[in-house]
């Protein structure tokens, strides 16, 4: 049984999935820069720096409860 969504909630949902694209350009973005500008340690330093931000946005996702 299909529940159906407001137009509010389809609002929503297609706003929260651009930020989600969005936050993947930008991480993807911040590593080929990482490579491009320092090579190998470049990516190891985006990478350890998106750990914290994977984390929030995980507690985000989870309502808040952390």
């Amino acid at each position: 049984m299909a529940t159906e969504q407001t137009p509010e909630q389809k609002a929503a949902e297609a706003r929260a999935e651009k930020i989600t694209f969005g936050i993947f350009a930008a991480i993807i973005v911040a590593l080929v820069f990482g490579w491009a500008a320092l090579g190998l340690v470049g990516v190891g330093l985006v990478a350890l720096a998106t750990v914290p931000v994977i984390y929030v946005l995980l507690i985000m996702m989870a309502g808040g409860k952390g």
